[in-house]
C-alpha cells in the first residue's frame, strides 16, 4: 500500500493524452506538400469531432452541482480552539466513535467497558443523559432499552460524517452531526483498510457521484471485528452502512438517506483483581441487534448562508433486539421504567420525527425554529425550539430553548463569548432543566459555567467555573450484569462546582498543545472523578515550505489522560474504580490521496478501569490506510 501510494504519481501520467503532439521534424529530409484526399479530409474531420467530444466530456466530468440541504449547525464558541471538525480533520483525529471526541470537554467523563464494540456513555457534569446528537437536524434517540435513556457512543456511525460540531452549553453538550454529501459528477471513491491488536481488523468502502441531472448518489459501509483476551469476553462485530438518493436544483433539493448499524456483541465478562489474580464474577449478556434511522427531506435554500431557508423531514427509526431477556433497570422509579421492564425485549421498538425547520441569516443575526413531533410506545410528544444567535467581531452570543421531550426534560439555556481585545477573552453560559421523569414531581436545575482566556504570546492561560445545582443522576445501565446486586441505579447527587484550567496554543513551531484540568469541590460526587486532567502536544503540517505542491502532511499527537477514582451508586452502596493514567500516541502521513495512520492506546500497559469491574484494554496498536479516488 506504501509502494501504491508512492507511484500513484507516476502511474497517474501513464494517462493517454487526448491531444496528439507535434511529429519530431525531420531537418535533413526535403518535405513535399501533399494535397488533402478524400480519406484524409474525413480522418481530419473525424478528428476534430473526437478533439470536441473529449473536451466535452471532461468539461462534464468537472462539473459541481447544487448542494444537497444540509442541517443547522450552532454558532461556535471557544477561546483558543473550535469544537468544529471538516470531513479530512475529524479522520485526522483518530477518534473512532465518538467518545473520543468529547473526551476533550472540560466536565466529561467518558465510561467506556472495554475496545470499540462495548457499550461507551459519555457523563456530562455526572449525568449519562446530558449528551445529546442531532444528526441531520433530527435528533438521534437513545432507542436501546439497556441504555437507560443514554446514547450508547459506539453506536453511531461518526465516519459518516462531513462535519461535526460539539456545542458545551452549562446543562447539556450538543453535538451537530451532518452527513457526507458530494457535489461533483466526477466519481469519488475511497477505501479505509485498518487492524490491529485485540484480533481487530476494520474495513471501510465509499462510493459517491453527482449525475448531469442534478441526481446524487452516495452509498458507504463500514465493518469490524474484534476479540478481546479470553478473561473478559468474546468475540464481537459490527457493520454500519450509510445510503443517499437525492436531487438537486438551484435552491432546492429532495433527499431520501439512511444510516444503520447491525451489531453482535459477544459477552462481556466483569472481574475482580486480588493482588494480581483475576477472577469473573458477573457478566452482562451478548446482544444481537439493529438501529436504523430513515429520512426523506425536502430543503429550500442553504442554513448557513440564505437569508431565508426552510426543511422539512419524515423520519423513521428503528432498533431490533434479539438475545437473552434481561431486566433493564434493577429499580424502577418511573411508570416507563416499569413498562420497560415489563416489556420484551425481542421485539422491534419503532419511532417516528415529523420535522419541520426553518430560519433566517441577515448579517450576524441568526433565528431559526423548529416543530419536531415525535411518536412512538403509544405516546405523542410534541418539541418545539427555537435558537437566536449573534457573531459579530469581538461579540457572540446564542440562545436556546426546548419543550419537555420523550425524556421528559424541558430545558432552557443562553451562552455568550466576549473578547474585548486581541489577548482576552470571555465566556459564559448559564442553563435551567425541568425534569418530569419522577410522577408527579418536577426536578428543576440550574447551571452556570464560566471561562476566561488571556493570550501571552500564542498561548491561551484558561481559568473557569461550572456548577450544577441538586440533580437526578440517569444510570449506566448498559453496564449492568446479571447480578442485581451490582447493577448503576438513578441517583440524587447534590449541588456540585468544578474549577477547570487549560493552556492552549502553539508551543513551538509547528508543534501545539491543549492542557485541561477539572478539579470539583466535593469528594462524594457520583458518575464523575473528583480530579481528571487531559493534556495533548500535538503538530499538523504540510511542510509547504519542503513540499510546495501539498502532497505530503503529517499528523502527530501525543495524549496523557489522568482520572482520580469514581464513585457509581448501587443498590448495597458505593463502589468506586481506582486512579489511572494513560499515554497514547497517533501517527498519519499523507502521500498524495493516501494517508497511512497509526495509534498506540495505553503505551505504559496500564491495567485501569472506567466502569467497576470492566478492564480497559492494555496496551492496543491500531494502524491502517485510508486511499481516496477521482475517476
Amino acid at each position: 500500500m506504501v509502494a501504491g501510494a508512492v507511484l500513484h504519481a507516476s502511474l497517474g501520467a501513464q494517462v493517454r493524452d487526448t491531444i496528439p503532439k507535434r511529429p519530431p521534424s525531420d531537418s535533413g529530409k526535403l518535405v513535399v506538400p501533399v494535397p488533402p484526399g478524400p480519406d484524409s479530409l474525413l480522418r481530419d474531420s473525424l478528428a476534430r469531432i473526437a478533439e470536441r467530444d473529449s473536451i466535452r466530456r471532461a468539461k462534464a466530468a468537472d462539473t459541481i452541482k447544487a448542494p444537497i440541504a444540509r442541517a443547522e449547525l450552532p454558532v461556535d464558541m471557544g477561546i483558543g480552539r473550535r469544537l468544529h471538525w471538516n470531513r479530512d480533520s475529524l479522520f485526522a483525529t483518530g477518534a473512532l466513535t465518538l467518545a473520543d471526541l468529547l473526551e476533550q470537554i472540560p466536565g466529561m467523563a467518558t465510561l467506556r467497558g472495554g475496545w470499540i464494540a462495548l457499550p461507551q456513555v459519555g457523563a456530562y457534569l455526572g449525568d449519562v443523559r446530558r449528551v445529546r446528537l442531532f444528526f441531520d437536524g433530527f435528533e438521534y434517540l437513545p432507542l436501546d432499552p439497556r441504555g437507560g435513556g443514554a446514547l450508547d457512543l459506539s453506536q453511531i456511525n461518526l465516519w459518516a460524517a462531513e462535519e461535526l460540531t460539539i456545542e458545551q452549553t452549562a446543562q447539556e453538550v450538543r453535538v451537530y452531526l451532518r452527513s457526507w454529501r458530494v457535489r461533483s459528477t466526477t466519481p469519488e471513491t475511497r477505501t479505509d483498510v485498518s487492524t490491529g491488536d485485540q484480533a481487530t481488523n476494520l474495513y471501510r468502502g465509499f462510493f459517491g457521484r453527482r449525475y448531469a441531472n442534478g441526481l446524487a448518489l452516495q452509498f458507504a459501509a463500514q465493518q469490524f471485528g474484534t476479540t478481546p483476551p479470553g478473561l473478559q469476553g468474546s468475540s464481537s462485530d459490527q457493520t454500519g452502512v450509510v445510503a443517499r438518493l437525492g436531487w438537486s436544483h438551484a435552491q432546492w433539493s429532495v433527499d431520501a438517506f439512511m444510516t444503520r448499524i447491525g451489531r453482535h456483541r459477544g459477552t462481556i465478562n466483569k472481574v475482580s483483581q486480588v493482588g494480581n489474580t483475576l477472577s469473573i464474577t458477573d457478566s452482562i449478556p451478548s446482544v444481537n441487534s439493529t438501529r436504523a434511522d430513515y429520512y426523506v427531506r425536502l430543503g429550500y435554500a442553504d442554513a448557513d448562508t440564505s437569508r431565508l431557508w426552510a426543511q422539512a423531514m419524515v423520519v423513521g427509526s428503528s432498533y431490533e433486539y434479539s438475545g437473552i431477556r434481561t431486566l433493564t433497570i434493577e429499580n424502577p422509579i418511573t411508570p416507563e421504567d416499569s413498562a420497560f421492564n415489563r416489556m420484551s425485549l425481542d421485539t422491534t421498538r419503532t419511532y417516528g420525527q415529523y420535522v419541520v425547520t426553518g430560519g433566517m441569516n441577515a448579517g450576524p443575526f441568526r433565528l431559526s425554529g423548529v416543530e419536531r413531533v415525535i411518536a412512538g410506545k403509544g405516546k405523542t410528544f410534541n418539541v418545539p425550539s427555537v435558537r437566536a444567535s449573534v457573531a459579530m467581531g469581538r461579540v457572540a452570543a446564542t440562545a436556546f430553548a426546548e419543550a419537555r421531550g420523550a425524556d421528559s426534560v424541558a430545558r432552557a439555556d443562553v451562552s455568550a463569548q466576549f473578547t474585548p481585545l486581541p489577548f482576552l477573552s470571555f465566556i459564559g453560559s448559564a442553563g435551567r432543566t425541568s425534569d418530569d421523569r419522577l410522577p408527579g414531581t418536577t426536578i428543576s436545575t440550574n447551571y452556570a459555567r464560566g471561562e476566561a482566556g488571556i493570550r501571552v504570546r500564542d498561548l491561551w492561560l484558561l481559568g473557569g467555573v461550572i456548577r450544577r445545582d441538586d440533580a437526578l443522576l440517569g444510570a449506566p445501565i448498559a453496564f449492568n450484569g446479571m447480578n442485581p446486586d451490582s447493577s448503576f441505579v438513578l441517583a440524587n447527587d447534590g449541588a456540585a462546582t468544578g474549577a477547570t484550567i487549560g493552556i492552549r496554543g502553539r508551543l513551538w513551531r509547528a508543534f501545539q498543545g491543549d492542557f485541561s484540568a477539572t478539579r470539583w469541590s466535593d469528594t462524594a460526587g457520583l458518575y464523575r472523578p473528583r480530579y481528571q486532567t487531559r493534556s495533548e502536544v500535538f503538530v499538523r503540517t504540510n511542510l509547504l515550505d519542503q513540499v510546495p505542491s501539498g502532497n505530503l502532511g503529517i499528523v502527530g499527537s501525543i495524549v496523557h489522560e489522568y482520572r482520580s477514582g469514581t464513585a457509581f451508586p448501587l443498590p448495597t452502596g458505593i463502589v468506586r474504580t481506582p486512579d489511572y493514567r494513560t499515554i497514547s500516541t497517533l501517527l498519519e502521513i499523507r502521500i498524495l490521496n493516501a494517508t497511512i495512520s497509526w495509534q498506540f492506546r495505553n503505551i505504559l500497559g496500564e491495567r485501569y478501569r472506567q466502569v467497576p469491574s470492566l478492564l480497559m484494554p492494555r496496551q492496543t496498536n491500531f494502524y491502517g490506510v485510508r486511499w481516496s479516488f477521482f475517476d
